[in-house]
Formats: structure tokens, sequence, C-alpha cells
């Protein structure tokens, strides 16, 4: 099996913080960022920050949004690590934009395996058909 580089192809152009996300989650609910800070007992400058952005959400803060909102714990941490990814992601395409070119071009060699158990699973199905 050959392997290379497995960064996507693909380079967002901008990377959304879970903040924003959790910021339209509240208004979507009429909800204040100083109601949510009461609820989940926390200083409304803790809140204010994540919800600009400015700060990562940690394990903690995530499970005081679950508790609070019910939204999965897990769910904002995946969010989180998506923005950090992107962000990573962007930053090496503007430190080397010539990379995404040999990616594109084929020149790069990955793998040719499925990346899960579940990849092939749409072809089975389809033959039972």
């Amino acid at each position: 099996m050959k392997t290379g580089n497995f960064t996507k192809a693909l380079i967002p152009t901008s990377a959304t913080h879970p903040g924003a996300l959790l910021r339209d989650e509240i208004e979507y609910r009429g909800i204040t960022p100083h109601e949510l800070a009461l609820w989940m007992d926390l200083d409304i400058h803790e809140v204010g920050v994540v919800l600009d952005g400015e700060k990562s959400i940690s394990p903690e803060f995530a499970m005081k949004i679950e508790k609070t909102l019910g939204v999965d714990a897990y769910y904002w941490l995946r969010m989180q690590a998506k923005y950090d990814i992107d962000n990573l992601r962007i930053a090496e395409f503007k430190k080397h934009p010539e990379r995404l070119n040999d990616t594109l071009s084929g020149s790069v060699a990955v793998a040719t395996e499925p990346k899960s158990a579940y990849a092939s699973l749409g072809k089975k199905s389809q033959a039972l058909e």
C-alpha cells in the first residue's frame, strides 16, 4: 500500500469557531448570553470570550452546555477540533500553497484502501438489490 500526505485537497477559506455556533443556538432559543452564563453558573466574561471566538471550548465548558441546553458535549468538542484543524490547514496552505497543486495533480500518493470498514457498505447493499 502506498501512503502519503493525507491533508485534504479542499482548504477552507475560513474556520467557524464553535462559539459562533453556540451564539446562533442561544439566539434561536431566545436566550441572552447573560442568561446562559447564569444557567451555566459561569461569569458572563467567560461565556462572552467563547461566544466571541477568543477562547476554545474546553471539555468542562462543553459539559456545562450539555447540561444547560441539552446539546451533546461531544458535538461541541468535535466542532472545536474541526475549527482547530481548519485553522491549521489554512495556515499550512498560506505557508506552502504549492502543496495544494501537488495533491490535486495526483503526484502525492495516498492510500488506496477504504478509510473505514463502512466505506464499502454502499457497494455491497447495491449488489444485493
